[in-house]
């Protein structure tokens, strides 16, 4: 098992213009991050740059960096536009993207003003999953349903990997399900270590009834995290900056928060689990992100991807 740490974040620093997201995407590669990582949503109150425009740029500025989103709404976005885009930025890139999907929020306002049903978003989420692997690596495509008619489509243009890995964020049973029939990957959040296990366990079982197969380090989560070289986590951080859409656990128990020996020690309770691929979301403003992404690489990130860190232990 290998375990790899990417970094979220990015609309943080890139809402205070180029230099700044430039600045925090030279500050990843030189730190030794991974991958970034982007969210998707079209509509809502957050501030929030497109996900493949933003893949674009750092696959311009970067030469070693992966990216991928976390995840990418295609239950309401073209899968053709998307097939193409997303091939040409694999293409350029020289094979960098991990692909994150997923069905979207719960609100309908996003649903209704890209002109789906949200009743749909799990039979368009699978149909562009499929008509997308279908579209990078078959010459002409014809294809019909409900949603879209394909008559000898062809994108013109073939990602650089033969199979670009589509990872999901869900964490449903739904989710799961289509985890284990369709994924190559898994990348959820506000997720335990206890959840981890049982969810991994229960897509391997999917993916067993399907005929699928998912590598036994291609499951993750994204998490958000914020280290203090001692001392304790300012309540601002907690109050401010941590997702709070569970209620039924603590802030403890869904985010990386404290000294590297305590957030050490949790991540390997994920990595016990199961879990090898992260995707680290530094719970501050765009102020201290420089700062908590060379802590978290100095003390975390760079200690694992210099296999410095004992596995087994």
């Amino acid at each position: 098992m290998s375990v790899k740490i990417g970094l979220a974040g990015v609309s943080v620093m890139a809402r205070e213009g180029r230099e700044t997201f430039l600045r925090y995407i030279d500050a990843a590669e030189e730190l030794d991050w991974d991958s970034i990582w982007f969210s998707d949503r079209i509509v809502g109150p957050a501030w929030r740059m497109d996900p493949i425009a933003g893949m674009a740029i750092v696959t311009g500025r970067s030469e070693t960096l992966k990216f991928g989103t976390g995840v990418l709404l295609m239950s309401m976005r073209s899968p053709v536009t998307a097939a193409r885009e997303l091939a040409t930025i694999d293409l350029l890139s020289n094979g960098r993207l991990v692909l994150g999907v997923g069905v979207g929020q719960e609100s309908p306002a996003e649903y209704e003003a890209m002109g789906v049903r949200k009743r749909d978003r799990g039979r368009r989420l699978d149909e562009a999953i499929v008509l997308m692997r279908r579209l990078w690596t078959e010459e002409r495509v014809t294809y019909e349903s409900e949603f879209i008619k394909l008559t000898d489509a062809t994108i013109g243009v073939r990602p650089k990997q033969a199979n670009v890995p589509i990872w999901m964020g869900s964490r449903s049973e739904a989710g799961l399900r289509r985890t284990g029939r369709l994924g190559d990957g898994w990348l959820p959040t506000q997720i335990t270590p206890e959840e981890v296990a049982a969810g991994i366990a229960r897509i391997q079982e999917y993916a067993a009834e399907a005929g699928n197969h998912i590598e036994d380090d291609h499951f993750g989560l994204q998490i958000n995290s914020y280290l203090v070289e001692s001392g304790t986590v300012p309540e601002h951080i907690k109050e401010r900056y941590l997702l709070r859409r569970r209620f039924d656990v603590s802030p403890e128990q869904l985010n990386l928060l404290g000294t590297p020996d305590q957030i050490m020690a949790r991540l390997r309770e994920y990595i016990d689990a199961g879990a090898s691929k992260f995707v680290f979301n530094p719970a501050c403003g765009a102020d201290e992100m420089l700062e908590q992404m060379r802590l978290q690489a100095e003390a975390i990130v760079q200690p694992f991807h210099q296999k410095l860190v004992p596995l087994g232990a």
